[in-house]
This record gives C-alpha cells, sequence and structure tokens, in this order.
C-alpha cells in the first residue's frame, strides 16, 4: 500500500512539473461533478425510488443516501484538493481552499436540485457533501504522510 501511494506521489509531482498534467487532473475533477450533475438530473433518482432499491426500510434508505453523498463529494473533494496540490503532502492552506471548492459545487449541486421535478435542494446534504469531502481528504494526507515517512524511513536504514 505505502509503494502504491509513494508511486502516485511520484506522479503527481511530474504531473505538477509539467502544465499538461496540471489540466489532466482539473478535467478529471470537472468530469466527476459532471457526473454529479448528471445523478442529480435524474427525477427518479429521489427518496421514495431509493427506498424501493434498499427493501422500504427508512432506515436503510436514510444510511444509503447519507453513504452515497460521503462517497461521491468524497471523491470529488479528493480530485479538487489533488488537481490543486500537485502532491498529496497536507497543507492546510490548500486542504481549505479544496473544501471551499468543494463546497461551493455542493451549493451548486443542490441549486441545480431545485429545478428538477421530484427533486429538493437540502442543507444537510451539502454539509454531509462538505464532510465527505474533508474525511476523504484528511485520510489520503494521513494515509500518505505515513507511506512516505515509512519509505523514508526505510531508505535511511
Amino acid at each position: 500500500m505505502s509503494s502504491l501511494l509513494h508511486s502516485l506521489e511520484n506522479v503527481l509531482q511530474r504531473a505538477s512539473q509539467q502544465r499538461f498534467g496540471r489540466g489532466v487532473l482539473c478535467c478529471l475533477a470537472a468530469l466527476w461533478y459532471g457526473v454529479i450533475f448528471y445523478l442529480s438530473h435524474i427525477p427518479a433518482a429521489t427518496s421514495a425510488s431509493t427506498k424501493t432499491m434498499v427493501g422500504g426500510d427508512d432506515t436503510l434508505n436514510v444510511m444509503f443516501r447519507f453513504c452515497a453523498h460521503l462517497g461521491v463529494f468524497g471523491v470529488q473533494g479528493i480530485l479538487v484538493f489533488v488537481a490543486l496540490r500537485q502532491s498529496l503532502v497536507f497543507s492546510r492552506r490548500q486542504y481549505c481552499f479544496a473544501l471551499f471548492i468543494t463546497f461551493i459545487l455542493a451549493v451548486l449541486d443542490e441549486a441545480h436540485q431545485m429545478y428538477v421535478p421530484g427533486r429538493f435542494a437540502r442543507v444537510q446534504d451539502i454539509l454531509t457533501d462538505l464532510a465527505g469531502a474533508a474525511l476523504s481528504i484528511g485520510l489520503l494526507c494521513s494515509v500518505s504522510k505515513r507511506a512516505i515517512t515509512d519509505n523514508t524511513a526505510a531508505i535511511n536504514k
């Protein structure tokens, strides 16, 4: 796992040195938001339809939708963070900026849903989206920091 993160770190550092690499990462973040926008535009993806998918249980439906928001915007947050930072090393400034951009994207997603029949904008969804991004970016930085520390210790032996 640590070698995979170390390899990813090297790829991101090389991409940061090239203008093309940064553009690709920004395009990935934009494409992922396009997927989110598309899914938000489906009128049938309402609470009632997901409730039937999980067997009609209200508790499972709430958990399913909560996890979907966490996961989808967790990926969005990571893509935005990596596109901005070009490195997996933690930076508080870049972390906050990536969260701010992800927050704006979550607000735009909920605003878009106001105009889709059967969909509603909810502040709780925005907060869940932001929590997913914060947790995902934090986990990525934590794991990558540990991997870099482990690799440095192995090289120094």
